[in-house]
């Protein structure tokens, strides 16, 4: 090590330094001085010795100095070993080999390099981590993840090469043939699994609609290919526990065969159900993981049914109708009041399309739906009749002057809460046409949520268009202004689907005709996940005037299907309880939260389940093609599982990867250091102590 010391001034600097202290010293004791006659040349010598050094270390740190340290040190190449840890290859054929062998012979490899290249062991499957072992545990293969991960964390360089050691299968993330080429060092890859033609069956994917219905035909679509089967007859079958729902049988007519084919289930039991689709195995199969797939829906016990009432048809009526049939859980009704009588019992919502109307009071019709407390949206036009609204008294008070009506284009208010419509879907429906509104004031009795405010002439104004307000436990929503289906053709020309549109007005009824109850414990979470999510349960504490709270803890207590018990406590964050729940395996879960609060004990129970996708069972045919590609696209080398020895004496005889020496040069402030600060004290306190020795004062 090489130590120096430099300052930011020149070092001509000292003369003047020790000119001054020797100056001071000089004033202190010899000029005009009566102790330097009771002292002998030497002691005053010595005294002013000490003194000088003082003065010369306290003026030489005004000039800054820094102490700048020059260091020497080997650096060798950098060798990055990245395995797939993925459970493709625990399944293959050489499952045994993986689990036992495998790592020792990484070892005895690495071990011949380590003299000539620092080592790193890196694992990628879900996640890139530093690893000591490698246990093929990962339910997922992500290849683009790990060059993400060199790319931001690894200063790649012509030093440092990447040995790649994987079967070239991945089911998440992009294309690795594009992001390989993004780091700057070679990528040498090593083709492990098994490559050879295999008879085996595979379940691609099995859909269907998240929520179905009890005794209602719920579609479900199959995708499955074969590999070399051809001739070969596949049964299928799906069932419900014991219970068989569908069978079929399919011919095998090609090696590469692939089929996608859709049936009919028809739930029998509501709440979360788990159905499961089996492929009868074949002689000869190796993968028989594939040849089963798990579906779960959520059965519910019946439809929400709306009923769209009105007593002259208009665009407006089939647009609304149209964007509700996209939603599988909303049964939508047709009814013309001047014609016909409503059991309001058999209706969840109702959609009030220009009621009352000038031809057709419906005095009836409203006071059944004020006793009903039916949820309810209103939309009002040049049809409705504004005095016979106003005493109703649903809520609502239009005062108008005259019989104008202006075009109204949507502002969206960013204050709205009730449900969240995305940015996208906002600016689409802001450039939609204008609706025909009532010019008036609208008054109302309760407190309301504004969606949108009308925007008339491209002038923003504090007029409502869209409003949601609730009078005691019946939700309203009033939409002031007609001519919604221009919105609908609008919404194809731009975007050449009614996407935008229909998802407006879904949320909206979504909204609606969802009847909440008022827990003062709220529980949220999904009822289905994947293996490998992040599980995140949220809770929200109420008061008895259900003002959102975290003053009392919240346990959450979780039950597998084995009856074994997991005990939890909910974290504080604002007004919000969290937690996350983490390496839960796949099945059914049920879960009690309990509270002690404002004098009670407050529960809620929930069931969800946990899906395994089995991703790594799909594919289990090495794809040594993809592993080729990415060694040529980054100018590295390709080796078999067999060439593990010739890929280690191709790196030791590598002379292009040599040691260098690298000089580390590192500076600090005088200042820093405290030893410096203690010298000069040490000396001030020697002085102080000779003086009292030799002079006893």
């Amino acid at each position: 090590m090489n130590i120096s010391i430099l300052t930011e001034h020149s070092l001509w600097w000292l003369l003047p330094i020790v000119l001054l202290a020797v100056s001071l010293v000089y004033v202190q004791y010899y000029y005009k001085n009566p102790l330097k006659n009771d002292l002998s040349f030497i002691r005053t010598l010595t005294l002013a010795s000490l003194r000088a050094l003082v003065y010369i270390g306290l003026l030489f740190l005004l000039l800054n100095p820094r102490i700048k340290y020059s260091q020497e040190r080997i650096e060798k190449p950098l060798l990055i070993w990245a395995q797939d840890n993925s459970q493709s290859l625990k399944l293959s054929q050489d499952s045994n080999y993986y689990k036992s062998e495998y790592s020792q012979d990484v070892d005895a490899v690495l071990k011949k390099l380590e003299t000539k290249y620092d080592i790193q062991k890196l694992s990628f499957g879900q996640n890139v981590k530093l690893v000591e072992d490698f246990d093929f545990a990962d339910q997922s293969s992500d290849y683009s993840s790990l060059f993400s991960y060199l790319k931001n964390n690894i200063q790649a360089n012509d030093q440092t090469q990447v040995i790649l050691a994987g079967d070239g299968l991945y089911n998440k993330g992009n294309d690795p043939r594009f992001s390989v080429q993004e780091i700057k060092c070679p990528v040498h890859t090593i083709t492990l699994g098994d490559e050879a033609n295999q008879k085996d069956i595979s379940i691609l994917s099995l859909r269907s609609n998240k929520l179905a219905f009890l005794k209602s035909n719920t579609p479900v679509r199959l995708a499955l290919k074969a590999d070399f089967c051809l001739g070969e007859k596949i049964k299928i079958q799906a069932r419900s526990g014991s219970e068989i729902l569908y069978r079929d049988t399919l011919s095998i007519s090609a090696d590469d065969f692939f089929v996608e084919k859709d049936f009919f289930i028809s739930p029998s039991r509501t709440g979360l159900q788990t159905y499961e689709l089996q492929i009868q195995p074949l002689k000869g199969e190796v993968n028989l993981k594939n040849n089963t797939r798990k579906l779960i829906i959520d059965v519910l016990d019946s439809k929400r049914k709306i009923a769209i009432c009105y007593d002259s048809y208009h665009p407006d009526i089939a647009a609304l109708q149209s964007a509700l049939h996209e939603k599988a859980n909303f049964s939508i009704s047709l009814i013309d009041v001047s014609k016909q009588q409503i059991d309001f019992s058999d209706y969840n919502l109702m959609i009030l399309y220009q009621l009352p109307s000038f031809k057709n009071n419906a005095t009836r019709f409203f006071d059944q739906l004020k006793l009903s407390n039916l949820p309810f949206m209103m939309i009002l036009g040049g049809g409705t009749e504004i005095n016979r609204l106003n005493r109703l008294d649903l809520g609502l008070n239009v005062v108008r002057e005259n019989e104008v009506f202006q075009n109204s284009r949507i502002e969206f208010d960013s204050n709205f809460s009730l449900f969240e419509i995305s940015q996208d879907n906002k600016e689409t429906i802001q450039n939609f046409p204008p609706l025909l509104s009532p010019m008036a004031k609208y008054q109302f009795s309760k407190e309301i949520n504004v969606m949108g405010t009308q925007l008339i002439k491209g002038i923003p104004t504090d007029i409502p268009l869209f409003v949601f307000s609730q009078n005691n436990e019946q939700k309203q929503c009033y939409i002031l202004g007609e001519g919604i289906w221009r919105w609908k053709l609008q919404d194809y020309k731009l975007n050449n689907s009614h996407a935008c549109f229909n998802s407006l007005i879904n949320q909206m009824v979504q909204y609606l005709a969802l009847r909440v109850k008022k827990n003062q414990l709220n529980i949220q979470y999904d009822k289905v996940y994947k293996e490998t999510d992040a599980i995140q349960i949220e809770a929200q504490l109420y008061n008895k005037s259900y003002q959102a709270t975290n003053t009392a803890d919240i346990k959450f207590l979780l039950k597998n299907e084995k009856g074994e018990e997991f005990a939890y406590q909910f974290e504080r964050l604002g007004d919000v309880y969290k937690l996350e729940l983490n390496n839960l395996l796949s099945g059914n879960y049920q879960f009690e939260a309990r509270t002690k609060a404002f004098d009670q004990e407050l529960v809620q129970n929930g069931a969800f389940v946990i899906s395994s996708e089995n991703l790594e069972a799909k594919e289990l045919k090495a794809n040594s093609v993809l592993l080729k590609n990415l060694s040529e696209l980054s100018n590295g080398m390709h080796f078999t599982l067999s060439q593990m020895a010739q890929l280690s004496d191709s790196f030791v005889i590598n002379n292009k990867m040599k040691s260098r020496i690298v000089v580390e040069n590192n500076f600090s402030s005088l200042l820093n250091f405290i030893w410096i600060l203690c010298f000069i004290i040490i000396i001030l306190v020697l002085e102080w102590f000779l003086r009292k020795y030799w002079l006893g004062i």
